[in-house]
């Protein structure tokens, strides 16, 4: 699927921290434990039935224990696999609510994660983060904020089901699914992730050329509107400006160009 060539960051102009994205020209990257959904890093160890069995179980604790612990011996190794296995830990719910725990905490510790969409009418998004329409909203070139972040770009895949784990998968794929699966009720966001490895909760300084496109709420007083337009001006960011109004007949939110 093609990224967009835009994508946009809903914003709070009452926020000091939302607000540096377009004055400092900062983008901070929040962990997934400050996101608002509460599986964000957290969805549950689920294995295909197929996968787990005795043979397999018993491959699966040999890579674990030469991952974890590579300077140990082949007969550590083997008394490490026998234990499990008389543990039976996968089945474990104990053991898995731990593990489930401690990727919780990595995942938190090393990912950073900038949320995007190509909408910026989305109403509900307005509502949500653009502090009930009385914030903005801003777009950037999506491939030129990508090579500056450094990181991976891809939209969030929206299921109804836990997507279930390949016991033999690649511990990136793990991550992957982790962080780009979503239940369907966060579908009309239409998110699209850039996700950089070893970037929780860091800053990253942006080129203002990037930014493509200024969205105003419909409720933003007036005086903020001018702020940014005069700040835009100023700046010599080359950008449309755009406000939105009610529209009179039908619910939905009208666009009008103000500078460009």
């Amino acid at each position: 699927m093609k990224t967009p060539d835009v994508l946009y960051k809903y914003r709070d102009f009452h926020n000091e921290y939302n607000k540096r994205i377009l004055f400092n020209f900062e983008i901070f990257l929040p962990s997934t434990t400050m996101f608002n959904d509460p599986y964000e890093g957290s969805i549950p160890f689920i294995y295909n039935p197929k996968d787990p069995t005795d043979e397999n179980l018993y491959i699966k604790m040999r890579e674990v224990a030469k991952y974890t612990y590579p300077d140990w011996s082949d007969q550590q190794i083997e008394e490490y696999c026998f234990e499990a296995k008389q543990k039976d830990l996968l089945n474990d719910p104990k053991h898995m609510k731990e593990q489930l725990l401690e990727n919780r905490r990595k995942i938190d510790e090393t990912f950073g994660i900038l949320s995007l969409t190509p909408k910026y009418l989305n109403y509900l998004m307005w509502s949500h983060y653009g502090n009930s329409h009385k914030g903005f909203c801003i777009g950037f070139d999506s491939e030129a904020l990508f090579e500056t972040i450094e990181g991976s770009i891809g939209p969030v895949d929206y299921q109804e089901e836990i997507p279930k784990m390949d016991l033999f998968g690649d511990t990136m794929e793990f991550f992957v699914k982790q962080l780009s699966t979503k239940s369907k009720v966060w579908e009309y966001e239409e998110e699209y992730r850039i996700v950089k490895a070893d970037g929780s909760k860091t800053t990253v300084q942006i080129d203002k050329n990037i930014i493509k496109h200024i969205v105003l709420g419909c409720k933003m007083k007036h005086e903020e509107k001018v702020e940014i337009i005069e700040f835009a001006i100023s700046e010599k960011i080359p950008c449309i400006i755009s406000e939105l109004k009610l529209n009179l007949e039908t619910f939905k939110l009208d666009e009008s160009i103000v500078f460009q």
